[in-house]
C-alpha cells in the first residue's frame, strides 16, 4: 500500500494528514501547537504521533494557506476542510458491526461458536492476516475466495467459510465485509506491526549528545524537553544505536551546573536554566550536589561518556576556516561553548576516519544537537569534506526523531480493534483505482519476490519531500508546546518590558541632559550677570564718588560763603552761593531725616548701580527679573 502511495508522489506522513486535519476542524485550537494537536489525536482517534512529526504536518497544511504562522505561533486563517472523518466512521461501524454480528450468528453452527465481539474482531483478523490479498482479488478481479485448506486456527477456517457464504449468498454483507477488509488493510498501513521485527538499522552507529541535550535530559529545561529528550534516546536504543556524549561535553554540563549555582540567587541570572530553576524552587545545593553526580546520572539515563578522540593531523578539520562559518550561523555569548562546538565536530571527523556515508545507519558517529544554527553550519563546511558530503558531522534533535520515528512501528493505538479498523476506513478510504493499483504492486512482488520489513521501513522513511528532507539534515525550529508558546510570550513581554525600559531610560537621559543643559545655561546666565553686575557696580561707584567730591567741594564754598568770603569773580561768586545752598539743604534734611555725607553718597551709588543695570539689561535683552 505504501508503495503504491510513493509512486503517486506520497509518502507515509499523507497517512495522518487527514486525522490532523479532523482535529483541527473538530477543536479550532488557538494558538495552534504540535504538543495540542498530538494530545488531541491521542484522544479522539487514540494514535500516539509524536509533536515533531506533527510539526512537518502542520508546515504541510500551511502551505496551503489554511495555517499562518506568526511570531512562532500557529493559527487557523480560514475554512478548513472537513475530512468527514465521523460520518464516513459511523458508517463502517454499522458495515463492521454487522459483519461482527453476522460471523457470530454463523458459528452457532459450530461445536464451540463464538461467544464475544471481541473474539469475533480476532477471528476476523487473524483471517485477514492471511488472506487480505485474496479477499481484495476476489472483490477486484470477480474471483472466488478458495476454501481454506491445511493446518489453521479453528477461527481462521470458521471466517473462510463465513466469507465464502457471505460471497456466494448474501452480496449485500458481502461489501460490508470488504469494509472490514480495507479497515484492516488501511489500519495496517497506518500502523506498520510488521516493522516490530525489523532490523536493527541504526546498529553500530553512536550518537553524541551535545551539552544543551544532556541539559535538558536532566530535566534543567522543564518537562517537555525531558520528554523529547527521553523518547529519541528511546527510540534510537529501539534500533540498536548508541547514545553517547564526549568527556568534553560532560566536563562543559559540569561547568554550566556550577556556574548556574552561583549566580542562581543573583538578581543577574538569566538563562532557561536559571528561570526553570527559581520556578521549581531549585536551590543553589541542588545544584551543586547534582553537579557531583553527573556521572551517576547519565549512567543511569543510557548514555555513555567516551574520551574525547586525540588530535590526529589527517583527520583535522580546519578549525580556524570552520569558525568563520560558524560566526555566520551562531552567536555566542560563551567563548569557550564555541571551543567545545568545534571539538565537537573535529571528533566527529576522527572518528568517521576515511570513511564516506551515504546514510546515518553507515555513518559510524554523529553528533546530535538542539542548536539548527550549529547544524547548518556543519552541513556547509562539511560540503567541503568528502566524508561528510552525504551526511553532515551534526543533526538536531528534530530531524533525528522524526528519522527515528519512521523506521519504527507506530506505538499500539488505544482504542479497541473494532474502532481502529473503522477510524482507518473511515479516514484513508481508498478509491477502486487504488486498490487496483495496490492489487497489481502486490501481484508484480510476488512474481519478483516479498518485499521485504528492511524495505517497509526503507520506503517508510526515505520518502519525504526534497524540501524536507534537507530541513531534517540542517535542523528545525524548537518544538512549537505550549511551554514554548508561554516561553514566545514570556520572550515578547520581556522585550515589551526592555522596550518601556529603554523608552525610560532615554527619557531619563533626555531629561538628565535637559536639566545639565538648563543648569549649564543657568550658570552661563548667572556668569553674564555677575559680569555685568560688577561693570555696573564698578561705573556705579566712579560716578557716585564723582558726585559725592563735587557735593564735598561745593560744601567747602558755601561754608567759605558762610564765613563772610566773596569775590568779584563771577563763576566763582555763584560758586559761593550754590555751596551755600547746598550747606544749607544738606542741614535741613540732616536735621529732618539725619542723612549724612556718607549715607548720601551710599545712596548715590545705590541709584546709579539701578540707572546702570537697567541700561545695560535693556542693551542686551535681559530682565532685570531673572537677575539674584
Amino acid at each position: 500500500m505504501l508503495k503504491v502511495s510513493v509512486d503517486q508522489g506520497n509518502d507515509y506522513l499523507e497517512y495522518l494528514r487527514p486525522f490532523i486535519l479532523q482535529v483541527l476542524v473538530d477543536q479550532k485550537p488557538d494558538p495552534v501547537t504540535d504538543v495540542g494537536v498530538s494530545n488531541h489525536l491521542r484522544e479522539q482517534f487514540g494514535l500516539k504521533i509524536p509533536e515533531r512529526v506533527v510539526q512537518i504536518l502542520l508546515k504541510r497544511i500551511a502551505r496551503r494557506h489554511l495555517l499562518k504562522k506568526d511570531a512562532g505561533v500557529y493559527h487557523i486563517t480560514g475554512t478548513l476542510p472537513d475530512p468527514g472523518i465521523a460520518i464516513r466512521k459511523s458508517e463502517a461501524d454499522r458495515h463492521i458491526q454487522a459483519v461482527v454480528l453476522g460471523l457470530m450468528e454463523f458459528s452457532k453452527s459450530t461445536a464451540k461458536p463464538i461467544s464475544t465481539e471481541d473474539e469475533a474482531v480476532k477471528a476476523m483478523c487473524a483471517f485477514l492476516e492471511e488472506f487480505n490479498i485474496t479477499c481484495l482479488r476476489a472483490y477486484l478481479r470477480g474471483t472466488a475466495i478458495p476454501t481454506v485448506v491445511g493446518k489453521h486456527h479453528r477461527h481462521i477456517v470458521l471466517v473462510s467459510k463465513y466469507v465464502l457464504h457471505l460471497q456466494r449468498n448474501n452480496p449485500e454483507r458481502f461489501e460490508s465485509f470488504l469494509v472490514v477488509l480495507q479497515g484492516h488493510m488501511l489500519a495496517n498501513a497506518l500502523l506498520c506491526p510488521d516493522l516490530q521485527s525489523a532490523p536493527k538499522s541504526y546498529k553500530g552507529v553512536t550518537f553524541y549528545l551535545d551539552t544543551p541535550l544532556l541539559i535538558r535530559r536532566f530535566g534543567l529545561e522543564g518537562e517537555p524537553k525531558l520528554v523529547a529528550v527521553k523518547e529519541i534516546i528511546r527510540l534510537l536504543n529501539n534500533l540498536g544505536g548508541t547514545i553517547a556524549t564526549f568527556s568534553h561535553s560532560r566536563d562543559e554540563l559540569e561547568h554550566v551546573l556550577r556556574s548556574v549555582a552561583k549566580s542562581i540567587d543573583s538578581r543577574d541570572g538569566r538563562g532557561a536554566i536559571v528561570m526553570e530553576a527559581k520556578r521549581k524552587g531549585t536551590t543553589k545545593s541542588d545544584l551543586l550536589v547534582l553537579a557531583g553526580q553527573i556521572d551517576g546520572q547519565l549512567a543511569e539515563a543510557g548514555i555513555e561518556v567516551k574520551d574525547t578522540p586525540e588530535y590526529i593531523e589527517k583527520f583535522q578539520i580546519d578549525e580556524k576556516a570552520f569558525t568563520e562559518v560558524l560566526k555566520d550561523e551562531v552567536s555566542y555569548f560563551n567563548p569557550r561553548a564555541k571551543d567545545y562546538d568545534i571539538n565537537s565536530v573535529r571528533s566527529i571527523y576522527v572518528l568517521r576516519k576515511n570513511s564516506s556515508p551515504s546514510i546515518v545507519e553507515k555513518c559510524r558517529a554523529i553528533l546530535v544537537t538542539s542548536n539548527s544554527g550549529f547544524a547548518r553550519a556543519a552541513y556547509k563546511y562539511g560540503k567541503r569534506h568528502e566524508e561528510s558530503r552525504e551526511v553532515s558531522p551534526v543533526i538536531t534533535d528534530f530531524s533525528l526523531a522524526n528519522m527515528a520515528w519512521l523506521k519504527a512501528p507506530m506505538d499500539a493505538p488505544s482504542l479497541p480493534t473494532i474502532e481502529i479498523l473503522a477510524y482507518s476506513y473511515a479516514a484513508l478510504q481508498p478509491s477502486k483505482e487504488l486498490l487496483d493499483k495496490f492489487l497489481s504492486e502486490v501481484e508484480k512482488l510476488e512474481q519478483q519476490g516479498k518485499i521485504s520489513k528492511r524495505d517497509h521501513q526503507l520506503l517508510r522513511s526515505n520518502t519525504l519531500a526534497q524540501e524536507e528532507m534537507m530541513s531534517l539534515t540542517l535542523g528545525e525550529e524548537t518544538a512549537l508546546t505550549e511551554e514554548t508558546v508561554t516561553e514566545t510570550l514570556r520572550r515578547v513581554s520581556e522585550e515589551i518590558k526592555k522596550e518601556e525600559s529603554e523608552k525610560l531610560t532615554a527619557e531619563q537621559a533626555a531629561h538628565r541632559k535637559t536639566r545639565e543643559e538648563l543648569v549649564s545655561e543657568r550658570q552661563e546666565r548667572m556668569q553674564i550677570q555677575e559680569k555685568l553686575f560688577l561693570r555696573c557696580r564698578r561705573k556705579a561707584k566712579i560716578l557716585a564718588v564723582t558726585i559725592t567730591v563735587l557735593l564735598i567741594v561745593l560744601i567747602v564754598l558755601g561754608l567759605i560763603k558762610g564765613v563772610g568770603f566773596t569775590s568779584k569773580n563771577p563763576l566763582l561768586g555763584w560758586s559761593l552761593i550754590m555751596g551755600l545752598a547746598a550747606v544749607t539743604l544738606l542741614t535741613l534734611v540732616n536735621l529732618l531725616a539725619g542723612t549724612t555725607v556718607k549715607n548720601l553718597h551710599q545712596k548715590i551709588e545705590n541709584r546709579c548701580l539701578t540707572w546702570f543695570l537697567k541700561r545695560e539689561a535693556k542693551a542686551i535683552g535681559f530682565d532685570l527679573r531673572d537677575f539674584q
